[in-house]
């Protein structure tokens, strides 16, 4: 399978590349709809609640943090530990006409909707909820 880097969306630079993708936490998928020419960044968080989650979105850089503590009373201790707990910050370099369009966590994924727009300036991003319960 070959893969052609120069339509990536995400205008990865080979430095910036080789720097960041060693790392695979958290999971995630790039989305194209080509009919609409929109795309949907797909990261799966399974646990992490909205308050433990930040985006930044910063000219062409969007961050993606988590933030998880360990809630153990100090009687408990972990006999098997098989779900993460780590902290996380990934990076995406998106080109400057993309814009956040909205963002929405539901059943452990965090869905980014991005557009292509003119040049998108600096803001802290609010997540959604995707429960409709009021």
């Amino acid at each position: 399978m070959t893969i052609d880097f120069s339509k990536i969306w995400l205008g990865m630079e080979n430095d910036w590349y080789m720097k960041n993708s060693d790392t695979s936490y958290p999971r995630y998928n790039i989305v194209e709809n080509t009919v609409a020419g929109s795309f949907r960044l797909e990261i799966a968080v399974p646990g992490w609640q909205q308050e433990e989650l930040e985006l930044i979105q910063d000219k062409t850089e969007l961050l993606v943090r988590g933030k998880k503590e360990q809630k153990l009373s100090q009687e408990e201790q972990f006999v098997h530990q098989g779900l993460s707990l780590k902290s996380f910050e990934r990076k995406f370099i998106i080109n400057a006409d993309i814009k956040v369009d909205n963002v929405e966590l539901a059943n452990g994924l965090l869905t980014i909707a991005l557009s292509r727009t003119p040049n998108s300036t600096r803001k802290i991003l609010e997540i959604n909820s995707g429960n409709n319960s009021n």
